[in-house]
């Protein structure tokens, strides 16, 4: 049987080994950092350390800061104005270490602060590109200034309704309710609040789905704020996600944003109208409001010299004409009777050679009248007695008196032998009686 070992024995010839071969050497090495674990007060910091492809985890290991690297932290945090949180990738100078009871971990020495900078920027850029590329008619860029369909939306005349996204509670909503609540103009808004996390992972879809909230009831809203608090250095990488600021780019209402520090500026300020801190979005707000009373004052300044000055030029215009109407009007009205009297005398002579030509074509009329009427009159009598003659000898007695006859059956008159019924007797009207009979035969007249 061979030599056995004791456990603390054999790790403590693994540590031995490792130290021998890795004794003062220290590797740059790139990396994701997760399940971080901070010791502020201590200055410690344990995570996990990662590689991944693919969305595969290739390797990983334990890692740990201890007060050297603690401060690379710090400085991380100072420089990115990121928290060193999980899910960030890092390029570190590490050292390999082993301990029987604490097994392998790298300590982290340094911080390689340009490597996590570039890449915060690559993205960014390749954020911004892709926004440049599928929304070619909505975003575009025209040197360092981006030119969206949200920030190029007008501004209400006046902004009263204001729709603020913010964390409930947070530095940002307070420093902003209070700017513009006590504002020097004493200017009244209306503000409704929409809360929500804007740190960490969820962040973004979170404030994704307040804008959408919002747009379903955009008539409400004059504008959109959203701000966060100020004064701790905190994660602005929910503000350059894609969906964030697509969202942003183009909302139907103009979006104003103060979620970063006068150094700090993400995709979503780019997509919008950007002021930095809460405090100056309320302060934009109010002097658009004061720049909008000040040019309502000029135009009632300008609208009041305006009306004094046609006023003036009609009042002018009136004692002209006046003075026009006191000259002229006297003058007018003499012509005027002048000219009626004369018409008077022309109407009495002109009247009463009319109505003598109208008596007289009166006289005419009437004469031509009687005698038309006495000629008509004596034409239609004698048309009269022409029917009255010609009634009396075409009447059925006249007829009879002539020898004619009128035979009848059932009350009806015979004019045809087809009329006639063999078994019904037949009545004959003469001048001065009737016979009575029955039909025994009936023959056709020869030709």
């Amino acid at each position: 049987m061979s030599y056995v070992l004791s456990l603390s024995q054999l790790l403590t010839l693994v540590q031995d080994t490792i130290d021998a071969q890795f004794y003062g050497q220290a590797f740059w090495v790139k990396c994701e950092v997760t399940d971080v674990k901070r010791y502020d007060q201590k200055n410690w910091c344990f995570c996990k350390l990662l590689e991944k492809k693919g969305g595969q985890v290739m390797a990983e290991t334990a890692g740990v800061f201890w007060q050297q690297g603690y401060q690379h932290i710090r400085r991380f945090e100072h420089a990115t104005s990121r928290a060193f949180e999980n899910g960030i990738e890092i390029s570190a100078l590490a050292t390999v270490k082993f301990h029987p009871k604490h097994g392998f971990k790298l300590e982290i020495l340094e911080i390689d602060l340009s490597f996590t900078l570039g890449q915060m920027e690559l993205a960014r850029q390749q954020t911004i590109q892709r926004l440049l590329q599928e929304f070619p008619n909505q975003i575009r860029q025209e040197d360092d200034l981006f030119i969206t369909h949200n920030n190029s939306l007008p501004l209400p005349r006046i902004i009263q309704r204001i729709a603020l996204i913010t964390a409930n509670h947070s530095d940002g909503q307070r420093d902003f309710i209070q700017e513009i609540t006590h504002n020097a103009h004493e200017y009244a808004f209306r503000i409704t609040g929409f809360y929500t996390t804007i740190q960490g992972e969820t962040a973004p879809a979170l404030l994704v789905k307040q804008l959408e909230q919002i747009a379903t009831k955009k008539h409400l809203f004059d504008v959109v704020v959203i701000v966060r608090g100020g004064g701790s250095q905190t994660d602005l990488k929910p503000f350059d996600d894609f969906e964030l600021a697509k969202t942003i780019a183009l909302f139907p209402l103009p979006v104003l944003t103060g979620i970063g520090h006068d150094r700090n500026t993400s995709i979503a300020d780019l997509m919008a109208r950007q002021y930095k801190v809460p405090t100056k979005v309320a302060a934009a707000l109010v002097d658009h409001n004061h720049t909008t009373e000040l040019e309502l004052l000029n135009m009632k300044e300008k609208m009041e010299d305006a009306v004094s000055a046609l006023l003036f030029d009609r009042s002018r215009q009136l004692e002209k004409w006046e003075q026009q109407i006191n000259w002229v009007l006297p003058n007018r009205i003499a012509l005027r009777k002048q000219r009626l009297h004369q018409w008077e005398q022309m109407l009495q002579s002109g009247g009463l050679r009319l109505c003598e030509n109208r008596k007289h074509q009166l006289d005419g009329w009437q004469l031509r009248m009687e005698n038309g009427t006495q000629r008509l009159l004596r034409n239609v009598k004698g048309k009269l007695a022409l029917q009255e003659r010609l009634i009396v000898q075409l009447s059925p007695q006249t007829i009879l008196n002539r020898g004619f006859a009128i035979a009848e059956q059932n009350g009806k008159i015979i004019t045809n032998v087809a009329q006639l019924d063999v078994n019904i007797p037949l009545t004959t009207r003469l001048a001065h009686a009737t016979i009575d009979s029955n039909i025994t035969h009936i023959s056709d007249h020869e030709e």
